[in-house]
Order: C-alpha cells, then sequence, then structure tokens
C-alpha cells in the first residue's frame, strides 16, 4: 500500500505542476474502445491493440475561439428582412462590443498520426507513434473591433496583438501496466524535433483618427526558429523584406544544419472502484519543451515604425500615404534562449457504468492556458456499449461558460477500428437568404477528429 500511495502522490504533483494543455476530442474520452481516448490518458488503453492506417490513423484538427459566434457578428435587420452585419448602422457600438472579451483568441490546431502501433505483451501495452503536431493561437484586442466598428475621431490602442505557432513532429514510446487489479498506470515518453516556431508580439500599435488623417505607430518583437535555416548569415540590422526573402529562400537549408531537440513527458492514472463499476482517471500531458540551436533562432524588435494616410489627391491622382523606407529589426541576444516549452494537457474523469457495463455517466475536466488566457472546460458524458464492437457517447460541456454538444462514434470489431467524432454542435441556429441557409449561434468553435486502424490482440487486463 505504501508504493501505491506514492505513486498516486507522484501523479498528483505532476497534475498541480501543469500549466497549459493542448486540445483533444473530449468526447471520446469514455469510449473504451477508441485509440484516441489513450491519446488523452496512457493508462485507458483500449481494448484491443492496433496497427494504425497510416497518416489516417489518428487525425484531430480543430478551430477554438472565445468570440467567433455568427451571434456576435450578424443581427437580425431592423426592417425585418434578414440579417445585417455589425458594421451595419442599425447595430450601435456599446450593442456589439459588449459581447466581446478584452482579449479576442484563436487557436487552430492539427495532430496527424503519421504512424503508430501499439498491442499487449507480458502483462502490459506497449505502443509506438510518430505524430505531425501544429499548433498556433491569435490575439486581437477589443480595440480593434471597435475601430473597424466606428472609424470615429480619436485615439486607439491596439496594443498586445500577438501570433504564436509551434509545430514539430513527435516520436513516442508508451507502456500501460496495472497494478494489484486496482490500478492502471500509463507512462508515455516523446523524442520532438522542431520543425518551425514564430512568436510576434505588437507591444505598441496605437492607432489616430483625425479630422485631415489617420496615423498608426508600432513596436513589438519578433522570435523564429526554423529547423535547417542558418540565421547567423543574417548580421545586423535588417529590413523586414530581407528576413522575409531569406526565409522563403530554400537555397538557405540545410537538412544537416537541423539541431532542434526536444522531449517530453504523459503520465496518466486509472483507478477502479465497486467491480469496476466506478471508475476515476486523471492524466497530465505534453509535459517538455523543444531545445533550438541558435543558428536556428532569430530574435529581434521592432522599433517604433509610423504610417498616416492624408487622403488622395484629385490632381495628381495618388493617394497621400507615408511610410518608412524599410521596416528594420534590430537582433537581440534573446537567441541564446532557445527553448520552447509545449501546451501540456490535464484532464480528471469520473465514470458510473450500469446493465453490465452497457451505460456509462460520466464527469470530465480538463484545462489549458496561454500566455494571456485560460481555456477551461467541464461536462457530462452519457456514453452507450450495445455491443463489445460499437460504442457512442454524447456529451454537454462548458467551455469558458459556452454550452456545447458533442457527439462521437466508434466501431471496433475483430478486423476494422473506425472512429468519428466533434465536440461543437449547435444546438440554437438563424438562417439567412429567406431561410435557406441555417447559421449555427452560441457556437464559436469547432473540431473533427477521426481514425482508422487494424485491431490486433484483445485487451489484457
Amino acid at each position: 500500500m505504501k508504493k501505491i500511495f506514492s505513486v498516486i502522490v507522484a501523479v498528483g504533483a505532476m497534475l498541480i505542476a501543469a500549466e497549459s494543455a493542448t486540445a483533444q476530442l473530449r468526447t471520446s474520452y469514455f469510449m473504451n474502445g477508441s485509440t484516441q481516448r489513450y491519446e488523452m490518458n496512457p493508462a485507458l488503453s483500449p481494448l484491443r491493440g492496433y496497427i494504425s492506417i497510416p497518416v489516417a490513423g489518428s487525425l484531430y484538427t480543430s478551430l477554438e475561439t472565445n468570440f467567433l459566434s455568427a451571434d456576435n457578428f450578424f443581427y437580425p435587420n431592423s426592417e425585418g428582412n434578414g440579417v445585417v452585419t455589425y458594421m451595419h448602422k442599425s447595430v450601435s457600438a456599446d450593442e456589439f462590443l459588449k459581447k466581446l472579451p478584452d482579449v479576442n483568441a484563436i487557436e487552430f490546431g492539427l495532430n496527424d498520426q503519421i504512424f503508430g502501433m501499439g498491442n499487449y505483451f507480458k502483462g502490459g501495452f506497449w505502443s509506438v507513434g510518430i505524430r505531425l503536431r501544429s499548433e498556433s493561437n491569435f490575439d486581437i484586442p477589443k480595440d480593434f473591433f471597435a475601430l473597424t466598428k466606428t472609424l470615429s475621431q480619436g485615439t486607439y490602442n491596439i496594443s498586445g496583438m500577438g501570433l504564436e505557432s509551434n509545430n514539430f513532429v513527435e516520436a513516442a514510446l508508451g507502456y500501460t501496466f496495472p497494478v494489484q487489479d486496482v490500478f492502471t498506470l500509463g507512462f508515455r515518453a516523446k523524442v520532438l524535433l522542431g520543425l518551425a516556431h514564430v512568436s510576434a508580439k505588437i507591444d505598441k500599435l496605437n492607432v489616430e483618427i483625425g479630422e485631415e488623417s489617420y496615423r498608426a505607430e508600432m513596436a513589438g518583437s519578433l522570435k523564429t526558429n526554423i529547423a535547417g535555416y542558418n540565421f547567423q548569415e543574417i548580421e545586423g540590422e535588417v529590413s523586414m523584406d530581407s528576413f522575409l526573402s531569406h526565409v522563403t529562400n530554400f537555397n538557405n537549408f540545410n537538412p544537416s544544419n537541423i539541431k532542434s531537440i526536444g522531449f517530453a513527458v504523459d503520465a496518466g492514472i486509472e483507478w477502479l472502484f465497486k467491480d469496476e463499476q466506478i471508475r476515476l482517471s486523471a492524466a497530465i500531458n505534453d509535459l517538455g519543451f523543444n531545445a533550438w540551436s541558435a543558428n536556428n533562432s532569430f530574435c529581434a524588435t521592432i522599433d517604433n515604425v509610423a504610417y498616416s494616410f492624408s487622403g488622395y489627391d484629385l490632381a495628381t491622382n495618388e493617394v497621400i500615404f507615408e511610410q518608412p523606407e524599410n521596416i528594420t529589426l534590430t537582433p537581440t541576444t534573446d537567441t541564446s534562449d532557445g527553448k520552447t516549452n509545449l501546451h501540456s494537457s490535464i484532464v480528471v474523469g469520473l465514470e458510473y457504468n450500469f446493465l453490465g457495463d452497457k451505460i456509462g455517466v460520466g464527469a470530465l475536466w480538463n484545462t489549458k492556458s496561454y500566455e494571456n488566457r485560460k481555456w477551461n472546460s467541464i461536462g457530462g458524458a452519457v456514453t452507450f456499449r450495445p455491443t463489445r464492437w460499437l460504442t457512442a457517447s454524447t456529451t454537454y460541456s462548458w467551455v469558458n461558460s459556452l454550452g456545447v454538444l458533442g457527439f462521437a462514434f466508434n466501431t471496433h470489431t475483430t478486423f476494422i477500428n473506425f472512429f468519428f467524432g466533434v465536440d461543437y454542435i449547435a444546438t440554437k441556429y438563424g438562417t439567412a437568404k429567406g431561410g435557406a441557409i441555417p447559421i449555427p449561434l452560441n457556437q464559436n468553435s469547432v473540431n473533427l477528429s477521426f481514425g482508422l486502424s487494424i485491431p490486433l490482440s484483445p485487451r489484457m487486463f
């Protein structure tokens, strides 16, 4: 028991240490036949081993936001026919802007299993896999939308706009095993090969709209890491055009210059009660980092850059627009710190099963956070297992206080394993074009996951 208690304490400590998260399909978590839930918690091995179909074995893609819903940008026409955009004069600025958060975030994720295999061997479950992963997020301050809506005289502070994108290949080795028929523990070790990373921040962007001209002043920073590119060839201050020319010129790429490598771990636990009727589980994923060579890194500041627009000169047939000859990047010494942390994830699930395990009801919580925000999700799930080869699950979750519906199904016969699921299904619709086009309301995100694999040996524990 002392050993078991130590394991629980260790896993709990890792959960508390986590600070951020990446997305996976939440609706798959209680579907014991799917291989997708194994990615969320390495302790939840599937009913059978598997060999994934290359590229199509497990694909997850998502677009998640905290503001991009149709009812935030489209409004009923005051004349009673159809809808209008937020730019229409009948929609006041206060009515539009009160729906938006201070920081409007967009996150895009892609997780594709290029190769994957797992099987039961000598009392445990072993897995290997290679994945291509891409995670990007973009922050837009509310003042940006205030500017597009009003275009009235005044000064707008659009500071805080930022972009981050992290792209890498992951090779993983996992092992899952039972402990005294009460616990199941799972671990996964990962080696990462960074492909490209970019982080751009606009620390200052003031837009001034006056009677005779528009003026904008900007300053910020840029950090770029690209495998195989030698940025040491860029010396001194450089214009943005020269920098982009260097990046897009494939002749500057050298495979021998790929020197980025990283490491990460996943850890999970499942605790069984009352002859497996009650199952409590928790996991942390992607606790690690990617390290880049200084040669593959470029960090610079963008000094105060000013633009102005004064109108159109009818006499000369020219637009009166002033801009700097070059946007200059001034290199900084941040290239010595080439480490980029992964967005790790926390997930905790509790499920109660009845009618011979044919129906399960559960609750699931997970979280992820970025530099300026945190995403939280908590919800309930009902899972149906009418036969040993078919599982379906439906969920209702609250993601940052917005309720969303999810659905997934999985056929896991002895010769094929097929999975399909979504976490975001609209439950309320409006219409456009006289009712011909349905518009989902109260839905600001979409995601999709599917997988196809060939089953192997049945579960041993």
